[in-house]
């Protein structure tokens, strides 16, 4: 995708998952993830890019396979990017190997479809907050292990923010909240921590100027 690019191709991008990747009130008004990627691409490529947000509050890895042909292979994008997870792991770790076969079935009809496919883990979840959605969700960790398992065995790329979150908030707990807008989901600091780690991993990562100043750990 990014070779059409720079080659001054158009490349057609769809990001598809759950609230997370839905532009929605969480932001507050903020762009998210998705939002900051389709500006990253502009400035880079001169419009060249064109990014579709598939988000879909309460989303899980069974709902994509179900809407996949709809919300994203018709277009026939260069590239699909797909960020689940977190409402599957309401289920339990008896859920976790329907989730990855589920996740193995998405990867193999955006492949076949002639689409490239990128996955994207999660943010972390603080489990020491004691709310029942945070609570439901115990077993979350292990659905992040879970893309990073299944990446692994299909050769899939993945861009895991699961576990740049936890480096970065590992020696401060006020650094988390202060990416997230509630106990699930990020705030605009957290995105724009998201939105980072993707930009390092396609590499089109701002000059160090540009990076300088990173609002979203200042208070």
């Amino acid at each position: 995708m990014l070779d059409q690019l720079q080659r001054g191709e158009r490349a057609f991008i769809v990001c598809i998952g759950d609230s997370i990747t839905e532009q929605n009130y969480h932001l507050e008004g903020k762009l998210n993830y998705v939002g900051l990627l389709t500006e990253r691409l502009m400035e880079r490529y001169n419009r060249k890019s064109y990014v579709f947000n598939a988000g879909k509050s309460g989303d899980t890895s069974q709902g994509i396979l179900n809407r996949l042909d709809e919300d994203a292979l018709r277009f026939r994008p260069d590239l699909i990017t797909v960020m689940i997870g977190m409402n599957d792991s309401v289920q339990g770790e008896a859920g976790i190997a329907q989730f990855k076969r589920n996740l193995e079935q998405i990867i193999t009809r955006v492949i076949a479809s002639g689409s490239e496919v990128l996955l994207l883990t999660q943010n972390l979840l603080d489990f020491n907050i004691h709310e029942q959605a945070v609570i439901s969700r115990i077993a979350y960790p292990k659905y992040a292990a879970a893309v990073q398992e299944v990446a692994a065995a299909t050769g899939a790329p993945l861009c895991d923010i699961y576990s740049h979150w936890c480096e970065q908030v590992q020696e401060s707990t006020n650094c988390h909240l202060m990416l997230m807008h509630d106990s699930i989901h990020p705030g605009a600091r957290g995105h724009a921590f998201i939105a980072e780690q993707i930009y390092r991993y396609l590499n089109i990562l701002p000059s160090a100027e540009e990076l300088s100043n990173k609002w979203y750990l200042q208070q």
